[in-house]
């Protein structure tokens, strides 16, 4: 099945580049959120082709100084300025954006369907939104979306070893915070904080539990709690003092210790069990948290 959207190979070959890494997920509805990592070194690499209108936007973050760059929008020319590492634009699909790469230039794009924002919305209910309010070739500096950018450039660089849940958390909030920031309706209401009870904290971890490798979507374990969506992840961390993500990789590493101590099992299988990527994948986890190979770690639990 190929391949629909503005992101990873489709976002690359826009700026006429061959490949560019992609994390992809899906929230509510099953609808695709993506995000692309394109990187350029070179001086005026020119204009982008036209991308596929569809019923989508492009929130791109700066991770590093851009400072010139021309843009038009539905063929008419658009104001730019220098855009500054942590720096937001964000693109409406739907009117044929055209940039001219001036300057070299590393940023992240997310790729959000108008489905999924409408989805978020509703599990937040409050008012869906057609557009936002931001002026794409100025951009403006926000740190919470620079924050949430920079928490993904692990996952870029070891894409095997993330868990599909904390690329989900990431979007989710991503997606979340430019409604509530850059929504274009007036008068949005505001998201009041969610708490779990202690039930359906006892739930959530059970969920979580059972699924080691992370292949569970904030939007599943939200709705298990009925809760809107963009506030689950803080209503988890208010209950735990952990985000979702973080509380699992616990309980991985908690479990891969007991399981090292039956000799019978070797450390790919005990990667196996607990949701890691491979051997080498535990062997860096365990280290990470314990300050000890599995080796070591297992010679102690004798």
């Amino acid at each position: 099945m190929s391949q629909r959207g503005a992101y990873g190979k489709q976002l690359a070959g826009t700026f006429g580049l061959d490949t560019a890494p992609a994390l992809v997920t899906q929230t509510l509805q099953k609808t695709t959120i993506a995000v692309t990592q394109i990187v350029c070194d070179v001086e005026n690499n020119g204009l982008t082709a036209p991308i596929p209108r569809e019923n989508a936007f492009l929130a791109t973050i700066q991770l590093r100084d851009c400072p010139a760059h021309d843009l038009w929008i539905d063929g008419k020319p658009h104001q730019t300025g220098h855009l500054v590492p942590g720096s937001i634009s964000i693109y409406d699909l739907r009117q044929n954006p055209i940039v001219n790469s001036i300057s070299p230039f590393q940023n992240l794009h997310f790729y959000l369907p108008q489905r999924a924002l409408h989805a978020i919305a509703d599990s937040d209910e409050t008012p869906r939104i057609e557009e936002f309010v931001v002026e794409p070739g100025l951009g403006v500096e926000d740190p919470i979306a620079k924050a949430l950018g920079n928490s993904l450039l692990s996952a870029f660089a070891q894409p095997d070893e993330t868990m599909p849940l904390f690329v989900d958390h990431i979007t989710v909030a991503l997606a979340g915070h430019l409604l509530r920031a850059y929504a274009a309706k007036k008068g949005r209401a505001r998201v009041m904080p969610a708490n779990l009870s202690s039930l359906h904290e006892r739930r959530i971890k059970e969920l979580l539990a059972a699924h080691p490798g992370g292949d569970v979507t904030i939007a599943q374990l939200a709705d298990e709690c009925g809760i809107p969506v963009t506030s689950f992840g803080q209503a988890f961390r208010r209950a735990t003092g952990l985000a979702p993500h973080r509380w699992l990789e616990r309980v991985r590493i908690a479990r891969a210790r007991d399981l090292l101590a039956n000799k019978a099992l070797s450390f790919a299988e005990v990667a196996a069990v607990t949701g890691f990527a491979n051997a080498q994948h535990l062997a860096r986890a365990l280290r990470r948290a314990e300050g000890l190979a599995p080796t070591a770690l297992r010679d102690i639990t004798k």
